[in-house]
């Protein structure tokens, strides 16, 4: 808190100009590494095209949400935005704004750019595999399905 640029992103977050978080928003916001990374500019610069219509377009409270489970560790990671991205593809998962925050939970972000895992993931929509739909798989993600997807014995 002495840390002059740390308490000025902080400020900033909560300016109409920036993020506009509310003070319950910011109070949430600060979990999962966000504090650590507010004074890094390629992280600011990540954090704010998070809400942009051109990338994912999440709403503020979505964007609050979203920041759980790691995701401020990997915000910065060229590979981890790809695969966010790609799960809001039509020709992917085709995730809404909704569901790709509530899909992060349950450790997803962490496995987001391992290929195997990946693989998984989309199998379970595949009619010969579970043949879930986008928002059943959004439930089936959570309470550590993810830790163990790419186990042999798991599916």
């Amino acid at each position: 808190l002495t840390d002059v640029g740390f308490l000025e992103a902080v400020r900033a977050l909560r300016s109409p100009h920036d993020l506009g978080l509310t003070t319950g928003q910011l109070v949430t916001f600060m979990c999962g590494g966000v504090a650590a990374r507010l004074t890094d500019v390629e992280f600011l610069e990540a954090l704010r095209s998070l809400g942009s219509p051109d990338d994912l377009g999440l709403t503020t409270q979505q964007l609050v949400s979203f920041m759980c489970d790691g995701v401020a560790a990997r915000l910065t990671d060229v590979g981890f935005l790809e695969a966010v991205r790609a799960l809001r593809s039509p020709h992917d998962l085709g995730l809404t704004t909704g569901q790709l925050v509530t899909f992060m939970c349950g450790g997803v972000a962490a496995r987001l750019t391992d290929v195997e895992f990946l693989e998984a993931l989309r199998s379970l929509g595949s009619p010969d595999d579970l043949g879930l739909t986008t928002q059943q798989l959004v439930s089936f993600m959570c309470d550590g399905v993810a830790a163990r997807l790419t186990d042999v014995g798991f599916l």
